[in-house]
Protein backbone atom coordinates (compact mmCIF):
# COMPACT_ATOMS: atom_id res chain seq x y z
CA UNK A 1 0.00 0.00 0.00
CA UNK A 2 1.47 3.33 -1.01
CA UNK A 3 1.95 5.81 1.50
CA UNK A 4 -0.57 8.56 2.65
CA UNK A 5 0.03 11.96 1.68
CA UNK A 6 1.10 14.60 4.13
CA UNK A 7 0.39 17.32 1.90
CA UNK A 8 -2.60 18.88 3.45
CA UNK A 9 -0.91 18.61 7.08
CA UNK A 10 -1.47 22.03 8.38
CA UNK A 11 0.48 22.48 11.78
CA UNK A 12 1.49 25.81 13.93
CA UNK A 13 5.28 26.08 12.95
CA UNK A 14 5.00 25.87 9.08
CA UNK A 15 4.12 23.81 6.10
CA UNK A 16 6.62 21.62 5.09
CA UNK A 17 5.85 18.01 4.02
CA UNK A 18 7.41 16.00 6.39
CA UNK A 19 9.19 15.26 9.97
CA UNK A 20 12.72 14.73 10.12
CA UNK A 21 13.11 14.72 13.81
CA UNK A 22 11.88 12.05 16.14
CA UNK A 23 8.46 13.59 18.14
CA UNK A 24 6.72 12.79 21.12
CA UNK A 25 3.09 12.60 20.17
CA UNK A 26 -0.20 13.19 21.37
CA UNK A 27 -3.39 11.94 18.91
CA UNK A 28 -7.49 12.44 19.13
CA UNK A 29 -10.24 14.67 18.08
CA UNK A 30 -9.60 17.04 20.84
CA UNK A 31 -12.98 18.81 20.46
CA UNK A 32 -13.29 21.00 23.07
CA UNK A 33 -9.95 20.17 24.58
CA UNK A 34 -11.24 19.41 27.92
CA UNK A 35 -9.82 18.66 31.14
CA UNK A 36 -9.11 15.06 29.80
CA UNK A 37 -7.30 15.90 26.66
CA UNK A 38 -5.20 18.72 28.46
CA UNK A 39 -4.38 15.83 30.64
CA UNK A 40 -2.95 14.06 27.34
CA UNK A 41 -1.36 17.30 25.63
CA UNK A 42 0.15 17.66 29.08
CA UNK A 43 1.73 14.44 29.44
CA UNK A 44 3.16 14.74 25.84
CA UNK A 45 4.99 17.74 26.80
CA UNK A 46 6.31 16.59 29.65
CA UNK A 47 7.67 13.29 28.33
CA UNK A 48 8.77 14.70 25.06
CA UNK A 49 11.00 17.94 27.33
CA UNK A 50 12.34 14.76 29.36
CA UNK A 51 13.63 12.89 26.43
CA UNK A 52 14.73 15.53 24.30
CA UNK A 53 12.02 15.49 21.72
CA UNK A 54 9.69 17.56 19.72
CA UNK A 55 6.24 17.56 21.35
CA UNK A 56 3.79 17.10 18.83
CA UNK A 57 0.02 16.51 18.13
CA UNK A 58 -1.69 15.18 15.33
CA UNK A 59 -5.62 15.62 14.96
CA UNK A 60 -8.02 15.10 12.12
CA UNK A 61 -10.38 16.98 9.88
CA UNK A 62 -13.05 15.93 9.86
CA UNK A 63 -13.41 14.62 13.10
CA UNK A 64 -13.90 10.98 12.05
CA UNK A 65 -17.38 10.58 13.58
CA UNK A 66 -18.61 13.23 11.53
CA UNK A 67 -17.07 11.79 8.69
CA UNK A 68 -18.71 8.67 8.87
CA UNK A 69 -22.01 9.91 9.97
CA UNK A 70 -22.46 13.61 9.32
CA UNK A 71 -26.32 13.39 9.55
CA UNK A 72 -26.24 11.99 13.03
CA UNK A 73 -23.27 13.91 14.59
CA UNK A 74 -23.77 16.86 17.51
CA UNK A 75 -22.26 20.08 16.47
CA UNK A 76 -18.63 20.74 17.45
CA UNK A 77 -17.91 22.23 20.78
CA UNK A 78 -14.83 24.28 18.78
CA UNK A 79 -14.19 25.36 15.01
CA UNK A 80 -11.20 23.75 13.43
CA UNK A 81 -9.68 27.13 14.13
CA UNK A 82 -10.80 27.70 17.74
CA UNK A 83 -9.40 24.16 18.82
CA UNK A 84 -6.12 24.38 16.87
CA UNK A 85 -5.37 27.93 18.15
CA UNK A 86 -6.47 26.33 21.96
CA UNK A 87 -3.82 23.63 21.47
CA UNK A 88 -0.88 25.69 20.20
CA UNK A 89 -1.18 27.36 23.72
CA UNK A 90 -0.22 24.48 25.67
CA UNK A 91 3.30 24.51 24.97
CA UNK A 92 3.07 21.68 22.16
CA UNK A 93 6.14 22.32 19.21
CA UNK A 94 3.74 21.77 16.45
CA UNK A 95 -0.11 20.99 15.84
CA UNK A 96 -1.06 19.13 13.06
CA UNK A 97 -4.06 18.80 11.17
CA UNK A 98 -4.59 16.09 8.96
CA UNK A 99 -7.33 15.42 6.39
CA UNK A 100 -9.60 12.23 7.36
CA UNK A 101 -10.46 11.12 4.02
CA UNK A 102 -11.70 7.74 2.41
CA UNK A 103 -7.81 6.28 1.92
CA UNK A 104 -6.77 7.30 5.59
CA UNK A 105 -10.63 5.70 6.72
CA UNK A 106 -9.68 2.33 5.63
CA UNK A 107 -5.87 2.38 6.38
CA UNK A 108 -5.68 -0.84 8.52
CA UNK A 109 -4.37 0.24 12.37
CA UNK A 110 -1.16 -1.94 11.36
CA UNK A 111 -0.38 0.74 8.54
CA UNK A 112 -1.24 3.58 10.18
CA UNK A 113 1.77 2.69 13.02
CA UNK A 114 4.13 2.30 10.57
CA UNK A 115 3.12 4.52 8.00
CA UNK A 116 1.56 7.55 9.68
CA UNK A 117 3.26 7.35 13.12
CA UNK A 118 6.34 5.43 12.59
CA UNK A 119 7.75 6.93 8.90
CA UNK A 120 5.25 10.38 8.89
CA UNK A 121 5.98 11.49 11.86
CA UNK A 122 9.07 9.65 13.13
CA UNK A 123 6.97 8.97 16.74
CA UNK A 124 9.18 8.10 19.86
CA UNK A 125 6.87 8.82 22.30
CA UNK A 126 2.96 8.35 22.26
CA UNK A 127 0.23 10.18 24.46
CA UNK A 128 -3.15 8.89 24.65
CA UNK A 129 -6.37 8.34 26.20
CA UNK A 130 -7.70 5.24 27.42
CA UNK A 131 -10.24 4.49 24.57
CA UNK A 132 -8.37 5.78 21.80
CA UNK A 133 -8.94 3.67 19.19
CA UNK A 134 -7.75 4.04 15.78
CA UNK A 135 -7.01 2.27 11.82
CA UNK A 136 -9.92 0.84 9.68
CA UNK A 137 -13.27 -0.34 11.69
CA UNK A 138 -11.76 1.24 14.67
CA UNK A 139 -9.16 -2.18 14.69
CA UNK A 140 -6.14 -0.12 16.52
CA UNK A 141 -6.33 0.15 20.47
CA UNK A 142 -3.46 0.91 22.88
CA UNK A 143 -3.11 -2.84 23.89
CA UNK A 144 -1.92 -2.90 20.20
CA UNK A 145 0.19 0.14 20.52
CA UNK A 146 2.17 -1.01 23.37
CA UNK A 147 2.71 -4.01 21.80
CA UNK A 148 3.85 -2.74 18.63
CA UNK A 149 5.78 0.18 20.41
CA UNK A 150 8.22 -2.90 22.10
CA UNK A 151 9.02 -4.15 18.62
CA UNK A 152 9.27 -0.74 16.76
CA UNK A 153 10.74 1.50 19.30
CA UNK A 154 8.34 4.02 20.79
CA UNK A 155 6.88 4.19 24.19
CA UNK A 156 3.10 4.51 24.62
CA UNK A 157 1.86 6.64 27.50
CA UNK A 158 -2.15 6.24 28.58
CA UNK A 159 -2.89 9.18 30.14
CA UNK A 160 -5.03 9.06 33.00
CA UNK A 161 -8.82 9.66 32.71
CA UNK A 162 -10.55 12.72 34.14
CA UNK A 163 -13.55 12.27 36.31
CA UNK A 164 -16.56 14.92 36.71
CA UNK A 165 -19.38 13.46 38.92
CA UNK A 166 -18.36 10.28 39.05
CA UNK A 167 -17.87 9.89 35.11
CA UNK A 168 -15.43 10.33 32.86
CA UNK A 169 -15.12 13.60 31.24
CA UNK A 170 -15.91 13.76 27.62
CA UNK A 171 -16.55 16.15 24.79
CA UNK A 172 -20.23 14.04 24.49
CA UNK A 173 -21.34 15.03 28.19
CA UNK A 174 -20.19 18.83 27.63
CA UNK A 175 -22.06 18.73 24.54
CA UNK A 176 -25.40 17.93 26.37
CA UNK A 177 -24.74 20.26 29.33
CA UNK A 178 -24.36 23.06 26.94
CA UNK A 179 -27.32 22.32 25.18
CA UNK A 180 -29.31 21.64 28.54
CA UNK A 181 -28.26 25.49 29.21
CA UNK A 182 -25.68 24.00 32.17
CA UNK A 183 -22.72 26.56 31.71
CA UNK A 184 -21.36 25.38 35.00
CA UNK A 185 -20.57 21.73 34.72
CA UNK A 186 -19.26 22.38 31.15
CA UNK A 187 -17.13 25.05 32.93
CA UNK A 188 -15.96 22.10 35.16
CA UNK A 189 -15.26 19.27 32.60
CA UNK A 190 -13.84 21.98 30.29
CA UNK A 191 -11.47 23.97 32.93
CA UNK A 192 -12.60 26.93 31.76
CA UNK A 193 -15.34 28.96 30.91
CA UNK A 194 -17.20 27.63 27.68
CA UNK A 195 -15.50 29.95 24.38
CA UNK A 196 -16.49 31.09 21.46
CA UNK A 197 -14.56 33.27 18.82
CA UNK A 198 -14.32 34.85 15.72
CA UNK A 199 -13.88 38.07 13.63
CA UNK A 200 -16.12 40.68 14.31
CA UNK A 201 -18.56 41.69 10.76
CA UNK A 202 -20.59 44.12 9.60
CA UNK A 203 -24.13 43.91 10.64
CA UNK A 204 -27.25 45.44 9.14
CA UNK A 205 -27.02 48.04 12.46
CA UNK A 206 -30.41 46.85 13.65
CA UNK A 207 -29.17 46.70 17.54
CA UNK A 208 -27.49 50.45 17.26
CA UNK A 209 -30.93 51.66 16.09
CA UNK A 210 -32.45 49.94 19.26
CA UNK A 211 -29.56 52.20 21.41
CA UNK A 212 -28.03 48.41 22.25
CA UNK A 213 -24.77 48.61 19.41
CA UNK A 214 -23.74 44.79 18.98
CA UNK A 215 -20.53 43.33 17.18
CA UNK A 216 -20.94 40.58 15.02
CA UNK A 217 -19.14 37.83 15.30
CA UNK A 218 -18.83 34.93 12.32
CA UNK A 219 -18.71 31.69 13.93
CA UNK A 220 -17.75 29.61 10.50
CA UNK A 221 -19.96 26.91 11.51
CA UNK A 222 -23.62 26.02 10.47
CA UNK A 223 -24.44 24.67 13.68
CA UNK A 224 -23.11 25.30 17.47
CA UNK A 225 -24.03 23.78 20.67
CA UNK A 226 -25.38 26.91 22.71
CA UNK A 227 -28.15 29.62 21.56
CA UNK A 228 -29.86 32.06 23.28
CA UNK A 229 -29.12 35.24 25.72
CA UNK A 230 -26.08 34.94 28.28
CA UNK A 231 -24.04 37.19 29.98
CA UNK A 232 -20.54 37.60 28.88
CA UNK A 233 -17.18 38.14 29.39
CA UNK A 234 -15.21 39.16 26.23
CA UNK A 235 -11.79 39.98 25.17
CA UNK A 236 -10.31 41.78 22.35
CA UNK A 237 -6.56 42.70 21.55
CA UNK A 238 -5.39 41.56 25.13
CA UNK A 239 -8.39 43.99 26.99
CA UNK A 240 -11.32 42.13 28.55
CA UNK A 241 -14.62 43.25 28.73
CA UNK A 242 -18.13 42.48 30.36
CA UNK A 243 -21.20 41.99 28.20
CA UNK A 244 -24.35 40.40 27.10
CA UNK A 245 -24.19 38.25 23.74
CA UNK A 246 -27.49 36.84 21.48
CA UNK A 247 -26.57 33.31 19.97
CA UNK A 248 -28.97 32.43 17.33
CA UNK A 249 -30.69 32.72 14.12
CA UNK A 250 -32.79 35.88 15.01
CA UNK A 251 -36.29 34.38 14.41
CA UNK A 252 -37.98 37.82 14.81
CA UNK A 253 -35.93 39.89 12.10
CA UNK A 254 -34.60 37.66 9.31
CA UNK A 255 -34.44 34.15 10.61
CA UNK A 256 -30.56 33.35 9.43
CA UNK A 257 -29.19 29.98 8.29
CA UNK A 258 -26.18 30.08 10.03
CA UNK A 259 -26.10 30.87 13.57
CA UNK A 260 -24.84 34.51 14.41
CA UNK A 261 -22.78 35.57 17.68
CA UNK A 262 -24.19 39.24 18.64
CA UNK A 263 -22.05 40.95 21.34
CA UNK A 264 -22.89 44.48 23.52
CA UNK A 265 -19.87 45.18 25.21
CA UNK A 266 -21.05 47.14 28.89
CA UNK A 267 -17.88 48.82 29.32
CA UNK A 268 -17.06 49.40 25.51
CA UNK A 269 -17.40 52.39 23.12
CA UNK A 270 -15.35 51.85 19.85
CA UNK A 271 -15.01 50.15 16.62
CA UNK A 272 -14.61 46.49 16.47
CA UNK A 273 -14.88 45.94 12.94
CA UNK A 274 -12.45 43.09 11.66
CA UNK A 275 -10.97 42.45 14.96
CA UNK A 276 -10.72 39.07 16.40
CA UNK A 277 -13.39 38.64 19.91
CA UNK A 278 -13.43 36.12 22.10
CA UNK A 279 -16.29 35.57 24.66
CA UNK A 280 -16.73 33.44 27.39
CA UNK A 281 -20.16 32.63 28.12
CA UNK A 282 -20.84 32.81 32.31
CA UNK A 283 -24.22 32.90 32.57
CA UNK A 284 -27.21 32.21 30.66
CA UNK A 285 -30.22 34.75 30.46
CA UNK A 286 -33.10 33.23 28.64
CA UNK A 287 -33.13 30.95 25.19
CA UNK A 288 -33.78 32.72 22.05
CA UNK A 289 -37.55 33.48 20.85
CA UNK A 290 -39.54 34.93 18.31
CA UNK A 291 -41.33 38.09 19.23
CA UNK A 292 -44.41 39.60 17.69
CA UNK A 293 -42.79 42.92 16.76
CA UNK A 294 -39.42 44.73 16.42
CA UNK A 295 -40.62 46.99 19.50
CA UNK A 296 -41.46 44.10 21.82
CA UNK A 297 -37.51 42.70 20.75
CA UNK A 298 -36.37 45.95 21.75
CA UNK A 299 -37.81 45.39 25.13
CA UNK A 300 -36.56 42.80 26.11
CA UNK A 301 -32.98 42.93 24.85
CA UNK A 302 -33.43 46.42 26.86
CA UNK A 303 -34.35 44.21 29.81
CA UNK A 304 -31.78 41.33 29.24
CA UNK A 305 -29.21 44.03 29.23
CA UNK A 306 -30.50 44.83 32.84
CA UNK A 307 -30.42 41.20 33.97
CA UNK A 308 -26.76 40.66 32.29
CA UNK A 309 -25.82 44.21 34.37
CA UNK A 310 -27.08 42.83 37.71
CA UNK A 311 -25.58 39.44 37.12
CA UNK A 312 -21.97 40.95 36.43
CA UNK A 313 -22.51 43.04 39.52
CA UNK A 314 -23.04 40.52 41.58
CA UNK A 315 -20.12 38.65 40.49
CA UNK A 316 -17.75 41.65 41.27
CA UNK A 317 -19.23 41.95 44.74
CA UNK A 318 -19.02 38.26 45.89
CA UNK A 319 -15.02 38.80 44.71
CA UNK A 320 -14.42 41.35 46.90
Amino acid sequence: MASISFSNIHHKLSTDRGFDEPCGLAIGSFDGVHLGHQAIVRRVVEESNRLGLKSRLLTFYPRPSEYFAPEKIMPSLMSWREKVCYLSGLGLDDVICMPFNKRLSRLSAEDFIQEILITGLKAKYLSVGADFRFGANRGGDTELLQKRGSELDFNVGIAETQIHASSRISSTRIRESLLQGDLETAQEMLGRPYCLAGRVIRGNQLGRQMGVPTANVHLRRTRICVNGVYAVGASCDGKAFTGVANIGYRPTVDKLEKPLLEVHLLDYDGDLYGKQLEVDLLHKIRGEQKFDSLQILQQQILKDVEEAKKWHLGQSSSNH
